[in-house]
């Protein structure tokens, strides 16, 4: 197969898989466990492309990754493909038509084959630190800090609201339900709720893709959200209303994690997106 034909059909595959996670709970929380157990080291997208090709993989490296560590991929063992980004380099001008600081921008994306570690033999590999991370190890004003939304904490009904540009919440006694809103409210600002794509979806739509991000980060975080869950939930049936708003969950799910535990993306083999 060649290059181009591969990365339509893992394109269009990416889409479809990301639009039913997305819209089941259950899948989603199983795709968190995932990443909490380790498996780290590449994007959502290219986790999701990877489990559908081989369920159960850990950690996987391309071939040339392999061999320095001293491993080498067993005989007859079938490549997993990915999708790496095609980076372009460019210098941006000022109004006097000088070069300012070079600006890098993700032009087009590319097949990259690569092999989990079950499918190699070598020399012994340690893969590091899998612990799973509970929801004591995050505070609201450690994960707050991250970001340069303000955040006002006061006695209210609703849980939180913003206008794109502060975070208010209501003060509860339990600090987990008070982060999960917080995840809730910065998603719809990363998400351009408050801007003009906003305006092009219905509140509906706003709240899924909102709770479906939040959902997502707390559940790789520990925090387990039963009403987030249940809200996911009733979008199980109408996975063609959010073909759209899928690649931008999980995206936006992964841009708030790497802010709030950049340590867990640390990728000693990774050549990913």
């Amino acid at each position: 197969m060649k290059g181009k034909e591969r990365n339509k059909i893992l394109l269009s595959k990416l889409k479809d898989l990301s639009s039913d996670l997305v819209t089941d709970p259950d899948k989603l929380k199983a795709f968190a466990d995932r990443w909490r157990g380790g498996f780290r080291q590449y994007s959502f997208y290219n986790q999701l492309l990877i489990m559908v090709q081989k369920d159960g993989s850990t950690l996987c490296a391309g071939f040339k990754q392999w061999r320095k560590h001293k491993r080498w991929v067993n005989e007859g063992e079938k490549a997993l493909w990915i999708l790496a980004p095609g980076i372009v380099s460019a210098k941006k001008k000022n109004a006097d038509g000088e070069d300012e600081d070079e600006v890098k921008t993700i032009k087009y994306f590319f097949s990259v084959a690569v092999f989990d570690i079950s499918q190699t033999s070598g020399q012994e590999l340690l893969i590091g630190n899998t612990e799973v991370q509970g929801n004591g190890d995050v505070s609201l004003d450690d994960v707050s800090s991250k970001f340069n939304y303000p955040v006002q904490v006061s006695q209210g009904l609703a849980d939180g609201s913003t206008d794109g540009h502060k975070i208010k919440l209501s003060k509860r006694s339990n600090k987990a339900q008070m982060i999960a809103c917080y995840f809730h409210e910065l998603a719809h600002i990363l998400l351009g709720h408050a801007k003009d794509r906003g305006k092009n979806l219905s509140k509906q739509l706003r709240e899924l893709e909102a709770e479906a991000t939040s959902y997502l980060v707390c559940s790789c975080l520990g925090i387990d959200n039963q009403g987030a869950k249940s809200y996911v939930g009733h979008w199980n049936g109408s996975k063609e209303k959010i073909d759209k708003s899928a690649l931008k969950i999980l995206g936006t799910a992964e841009k708030i994690l790497r802010k709030v535990k950049p340590e867990w993306f640390e990728r000693p083999l990774a050549m990913a997106c």
